[in-house]
């Protein structure tokens, strides 16, 4: 009985704090989105102080006396934000001096950033951050290149804290200025019942099609991707729908899990939003976002276009029955009812497209989500249900916005030890002027540097570590970046830390390494098309419209022979020898100089098909 009733102050305290982090975070950063003008760092530290109070709060120690260490974690971590705030308004006055106590918090801040930023991002990234840090200390004793100059602890800390690389920084402070706002917008526009309009509109225009439900699952979660952060977050908000779906038309659960998972993960590279990495590589590269987000639209068609062709293809394969449509509503009818749900994607992507910024955009389009759910589901707007989603924003910011706080552990480290220049000059030493190999090399190294972070963080590091060797061995600017962009968003569907793949297996009840293995199978284009666009420019809409035409004509074709590859399936079933040519059949279709590869891939095709088709002709006569 006593403990119980010393239990209830406990959980009223923690009930009263979530509902301030509920309300308050959302309010403060609408605010800053708007009127309120504060500083990066003022920015990040709240961000902070909101989101590292969350975690502590929601991912309690569980040994006994843990909750009066969370409660001291609580309490620092709270100081180390407000902290920052006056330490960076003083160093003017000190000269950027530090003082022996400012020291001692930026070695605490280290410390709390592993201990609370592991709690939902799990082990390997904490582990990567402590190897960064041994690195900078451990440094000077590694003979060769990578040996580093003497650095302390006193050293290192205060530069973590402080540095625009270092914790509170640019990586976390993308994730305050942009990524949050567009969580808030996809969870507020999932309350409203958008979601459910994209899924039913997509389900409904691809309901004569093979496999309806997965097409449905391809283009609702293209659609919800693109303006969120997180490739696994999307899988877990539409994926709820669409998996579903899937396996109730005939889909096993692995291959529905992974057309979720590849789909979701492809939302990061699709314009207008691209996950909020298109204006963060806007600022890194002085691009205007106009460009970036015209650039990456044929590249990020062509990647939809092969998972939507394979799907289908998939579907005739293993002879999914047809759906019943007759409850099914015509897409104008479903589109009547709902189009004003479209409204506030049109007014953030008319917004960026006239030339404000990323947040007041954002802004906009929240205000605009609330006045759309009042008139289309009034009943989901009811207090309770605003703050659940408010919450909601708050948990799936989370995991994005410890993996950019503890990111900013191994930027700063890479800027402080010149390890980025060095990186660089290895790729461009091993490439020995091969851009191919340079390529191949970079994307090894985003798959494994991109492990479990949310692509914005991926992209930060492999912009300073992996970027400048490609730019210096002659990839465009553009090319170079949204290469890497790629891999780090592929990186959530590649094993061994696949946080899609592990979140869409585990809503379709199926095998993760089977579910894997089909999610690489299914973004196999993925892995292409970057290599593609790098060599051939046309791809991002630079060069004559007749080279663009051309080029965006041969990659379709080439994405149909490879969806065939992959999926088995080409108007008969393919034997695997037949498939094993098809794949770089379909990758000649990419190749546009010399020309001549067009014609070997085309003939191939062709050829390899008409043979499969003619002995399964015979094979039924007989």
């Amino acid at each position: 009985m006593t403990s119980a009733i010393q239990k209830k102050p406990f959980e009223i305290i923690k009930k009263i704090l979530l509902l301030g982090i509920f309300i308050g975070m959302p309010l403060f950063h609408m605010w800053t989105a708007s009127f309120g003008v504060y500083p990066a760092y003022h920015l990040s530290a709240i961000h902070w102080a909101f989101i590292g109070s969350f975690i502590i709060i929601t991912k309690p120690l569980k040994f006994k006396g843990g909750k009066v260490v969370d409660l001291l974690l609580l309490l620092l971590n709270v100081y180390i934000c407000f902290h920052q705030i006056t330490l960076q308004e003083s160093f003017v006055e000190k000269a950027g001096i530090y003082s022996q106590f400012d020291i001692y918090v930026s070695m605490l801040s280290v410390v709390l950033a592993l201990l609370i930023a592991g709690r939902v991002v799990g082990m390997i990234l904490p582990i990567i951050s402590i190897a960064f840090i041994a690195y900078a200390y451990f440094g000077r004793y590694i003979p060769g290149m990578f040996k580093t100059a003497r650095f302390s602890l006193t050293r290192i800390a205060p530069y973590l804290f402080t540095a625009y690389d270092g914790i509170f920084g640019q990586t976390l402070t993308v994730s305050a200025q942009f990524i949050y706002l567009f969580v808030l917008f996809g969870t507020l526009l999932e309350l409203t019942g958008a979601g459910e309009f994209f899924v039913d509109l997509s389900y409904s225009m691809t309901r004569r099609i093979k496999g309806g439900p997965a097409q449905a699952a391809v283009y609702s979660s293209m659609l919800m991707g693109t303006i969120n952060g997180s490739g696994a977050a999307n899988v877990v908000t539409t994926g709820t729908f669409t998996i579903p779906l899937m396996k109730k038309v005939g889909f096993k659960g692995a291959f529905a899990g992974a057309v979720e998972a590849v789909s979701s993960s492809g939302g990061q590279i699709m314009p207008p939003v691209m996950g909020a990495v298109a204006f963060l590589m806007s600022e890194i590269t002085g691009i205007a976002y106009g460009k970036i987000a015209l650039a990456a639209l044929v590249p990020a068609v062509l990647y939809y276009a092969t998972l939507s062709v394979s799907v289908y293809f998939v579907a005739k394969k293993i002879d999914v029955p047809d759906p019943d449509n007759s409850q099914m509503e015509s897409p104008i009818k479903i589109l009547m009812k709902g189009w004003l749900y479209l409204a506030p994607l049109l007014i953030l992507i008319a917004m960026l497209v006239i030339g404000y910024s990323a947040q007041r955009s954002a802004f906009y389009a929240i205000l605009s989500t609330f006045i759309v759910g009042f008139i289309m589901k009034r009943e989901n707007m009811r207090w309770e249900k605003i703050l659940n989603a408010l919450e909601g924003s708050v948990k799936g910011i989370a995991p994005i916005a410890a993996a950019c706080f503890l990111a900013g552990i191994v930027m700063g480290i890479i800027n402080l030890t010149g390890l980025g220049l060095k990186i660089s000059g290895i790729i461009e030493t091993l490439a020995n002027g091969n851009l191919l190999i340079a390529l191949l090399l970079a994307m090894f190294t985003s798959l494994l540097l991109g492990m479990g972070l949310p692509t914005s963080a991926a992209y930060m590091i492999l912009a300073v570590l992996v970027a400048p060797a490609l730019v210096n061995m002659g990839a465009s600017m553009m090319a170079a970046h949204l290469f890497i962009l790629y891999f780090g968003a592929l990186s959530t569907i590649t094993p061994p830390v696949a946080l899609s793949t592990f979140a869409a297996a585990g809503i379709a009840e199926a095998n993760v390494w089977e579910t894997g293995k089909d999610a690489m199978k299914l973004a196999s284009s993925g892995f292409v098309i970057p290599f593609v666009f790098v060599f051939n420019s046309e791809l991002l809409l630079t060069g004559s419209f007749m080279g663009i035409l051309f080029a965006v004509i041969t990659a379709l074709i080439g994405c149909v022979i490879i969806s065939a590859s992959l999926a088995g399936w080409a108007v008969v079933k393919l034997h695997w020898l037949s498939r094993l040519i098809l794949f770089p059949a379909g990758i000649m279709m990419f190749i546009v100089n010399p020309m001549y590869w067009n014609l070997v891939g085309i003939g191939l095709a062709v050829l390899v098909t008409s043979l499969e088709i003619l002995k399964t002709r015979s094979s039924k006569r007989s």
